[in-house]
This record gives C-alpha cells, structure tokens and sequence, in this order.
C-alpha cells in the first residue's frame, strides 16, 4: 500500500489507517486477529483512545511484538495538566509501550476548550512535557470544527490535525487543509463514511456507521452495494491533500475491503471526478454552530446542512426527509436577525431559512 508523508513529523503512513473505535465491542482474540491482519495487510498507522473502551489494550496486545514497526496515536479528552498526565500515564500501560508517536488533545470543538487545553495548566503542557522526556514524538489535535481547528494549527503547537471529511461533509476542504499544507501539518481523516444529519449520524456502511444506509440517492452517488459504497467513499478522500484516512474496523473482511481499496488507488478516474464534482456556492452553511442558540429553538445548522444537501448535492428526497424529522421547522423563523450576527461567515441566515422553508415544502 502507499504511503504518504504525515507532514513535519516526516512519518511515512499508509493511505488507510485502522479506526480503533469500534474494536471495544469485540473479544481481545477477536480483535488480535483483525489487528493483525490490518497489519500484515499493510496498515501501519493505528488510531485509538482512552475513550473508545478498551481499544487501548487491544491494539497493544495485537501489536506488541511489532511495536516499532507501526505509528499509534492515542489521545488525552481532559483539559488539565493533572488529569492529562493520568491519561497518558495509563495510555502508556494500556498500549503496553514505553513512548507513544503520537498524543492528541481529542475533541476539541470550540475557542473556549482550545484555549484552556493550550493554557498554562492545561493539556498541551503536559504532551509538551512528555515529549521533552522522550515519552512521545509529535502532538496532534483532534476536533470537529475545522474553524477551531485552523487557529489551533496557526498556533504552531500542532504537528498533525484529525478531522472529519467525506463526500457530503467537506468543511475542512475550504480553509483547514490549506492552512494544515501552509504549516507543514499532517492531516488525518476520520469519519470518511459518516453524514452528520442532525443528533444522529447517517451511517453508509458498518462498522464506522453503525448502520447500513438504504438510501436510494446515497446508493446511486456511492455504489449500489456496500462494498462499492465504502470503497468510493474511501477514495474520495485518498484523493484530496491528506495523509491517511482512518475508518473504524471491526472484522477482517472490513480490513480486507479497506486495504484493497488502499492498495488499488491511483487516483480518481474522470467518471469520479464528474460524479464527487457539487458546487456548493459561497452562501453554504460551513455547520461551524455559532448561530446556535436560537430564540426559536430552530436548529439553524441542522436546517441549512439539510438544506445544503438539497441544493448542493442533489440529494433531495434525502434531505426532505431528514428536514421532516426535524422538530421546529424553518417557518418558526422571525426573522430576528440574532443568528445572522453571530455567524462568522457572515451568511444571509434569514434569507437561507426562507430558501429552505420554501424548497421543503
């Protein structure tokens, strides 16, 4: 399988990684298997958390004999310095190695968790300090929201960044992976088959979605069987300006499908081009939240997200439907303007309601 450069770190990743999030929810001999098989399959970049059960232990027990033959990244989900340390004391164990490639600060969604986890006794100090011991080599971010995440690789504290991107979510497109290029940061993808809709998550394909989508548009965009879906969506991705694309995997068949699919890319063909091809427009809703909360109890950015389904990508029965799972509609707007001075993109939100409360009726 290829393997692509993961930015200033000069680690030489393959282009599909192994999701350990969904390991938690097989046996320890279950789990050895497929790790091992990702492995002998040409997977070296393993990602897991303290988070995601016991995924830590697994892929320390399945690599432990190959430790320095593969890239594992773990994360720290507290803030502090203390609590961070503990983390990353117990991840060391866990994992069954004396150094980490790499520690991430997970999760981070908004200016206010960013700034605490990068203060004078917040996270970041703590993998700073580790890897001033030789505890661990590079420190990445994890988050959401690629607004927040592009000031965290301004502040040059970041050597690599993992964020979600696939076919209908491409936020991190726009700002974020120039900016990650700009800084020498290596970009890792997760969620390349998860579709935010609005608590939920649209899943195309197990494990990494939960469930398998039987949507007629998403089948006839992606592939009519899961297979052809997952391995579409996955190139994709390969194709943009990344390092590694992470899907969670739970089975050797999923590991087979994923490596395959890593092993025959070449980049896209100009029938994919053509079909991953939307133009979404200046005025798209980049679901960065800001405009939340409003005094209507619209969820403005479920509202436009669906919206920019309809518009964007064609997928209009999709997004209907998703719309009308919605509690408050869009005609509940006001027209109160409190969202529009909130978004920093400086989005006509009223006016986009009103497209939308039109277009879903």
């Amino acid at each position: 399988m290829e393997k692509r450069r993961l930015g200033r770190t000069n680690l030489q990743v393959s282009i599909v990684g192994f999701g350990g999030t969904w390991i938690s929810e097989l046996n320890t001999p279950e789990t050895v298997h497929v790790v091992r098989k990702a492995f002998e399959l040409g997977i070296n970049y393993f990602d897991t958390a303290k988070l995601d059960g016991d995924s830590e232990e697994k892929i320390g027990t399945a690599l432990q004999d190959v430790r320095d033959k593969c890239v594992i990244a773990t994360k720290t989900g507290s803030r502090t310095k203390k609590e961070s340390l503990e983390d990353f004391e117990s991840s060391l164990k866990r994992l069954k190695t004396d150094r980490l490639d790499i520690i991430q600060l997970h999760g981070i969604d908004d200016e206010k968790t960013l700034a605490k986890a990068m203060g004078s006794d917040g996270s970041l100090q703590t993998c700073k300090e580790a890897r001033k011991q030789g505890l661990v080599d590079f420190v990445g971010i994890t988050g959401h929201k690629p607004r927040v995440l592009v000031k965290a690789v301004e502040s040059g504290e970041f050597d690599l960044v993992l964020v979600p991107l696939n076919v209908v979510t491409r936020q991190a497109l726009e700002e974020l992976l120039p900016i990650a290029k700009a800084h020498d940061v290596g970009v890792v993808v997760m969620k390349p088959l998860s579709a935010k809709t609005s608590t939920l998550i649209t899943c195309l394909y197990q494990p990494s979605l939960s469930l398998v989508s039987e949507e007629p548009e998403l089948r006839a965009l992606l592939g009519q069987d899961n297979t052809a879906m997952v391995k579409s969506a996955l190139r994709y991705v390969l194709s943009q300006d990344v390092a590694t694309v992470i899907p969670g995997l739970k089975s050797v068949s999923e590991v087979e499908t994923a490596t395959k699919t890593g092993e025959q890319y070449k980049g896209l063909t100009l029938k994919e081009q053509g079909r991953f091809s939307f133009n979404l427009g200046k005025n798209y809703c980049r679901d960065c939240g800001q405009c939340l909360s409003c005094p209507q109890n619209i969820n403005i950015a479920a509202v436009l997200r669906f919206h920019t389904l309809y518009t964007g990508y064609g997928l209009r029965a999709w997004a209907k439907k998703l719309y009308n799972g919605l509690e408050v509609k869009a005609d509940k707007c006001t027209k109160c303007g409190e969202c529009e001075v909130k978004c920093p993109y400086q989005l006509p939100v009223v006016s986009l309601l009103e497209k939308a409360k039109l277009d879903f009726q």
